[in-house]
């Protein structure tokens, strides 16, 4: 199994603090949702035979900072709610197995157009709050 680079980022972050941020707290967990989209269907892609891993950690490479700024957020959200730094780890940790879990449900059933992946980032860069 291995581990998921939103938890590395994770606990890369619990050692900084930002205290503002530009994203709300919704938007922050909506675009962590679509970096675990991304990232499973570069995996489901590249299971099927289409190299997508390699296209997806260029794209993202290109939305770390919108990527880092969301996970700040939703570790913020935790401080600002009282909760200790491993609660907000933990509460972090939880938020992406659920948008994992959802994501993979999703994949699961719809499938990805694996021949135009690139195009299909593309479209979550779209979707992508800043």
């Amino acid at each position: 199994m291995k581990i998921s680079a939103f938890n590395a980022i994770a606990v890369m972050l619990l050692f900084m603090h930002r205290p503002t941020y530009a994203i709300s707290f919704s938007d922050a967990g909506e675009n962590l949702l679509y970096f675990e989209y991304a990232s499973l269907s570069a995996d489901y892609c590249e299971q099927r035979g289409y190299p997508s891993r390699s296209i997806y950690s260029k794209w993202q490479q290109t939305y770390s900072q919108v990527q880092t700024e969301a996970v700040k957020r939703v570790l913020a959200e935790g401080q600002s709610r009282g909760l200790t730094t491993g609660e907000q780890e933990q509460v972090l940790t939880q938020a992406l197995a659920n948008h994992r879990k959802l994501a993979s449900d999703n994949i699961a059933k719809k499938g990805v157009p694996c021949s135009r992946y690139r195009e299909f980032l593309d479209g979550y860069s779209g979707l992508l709050k800043n």
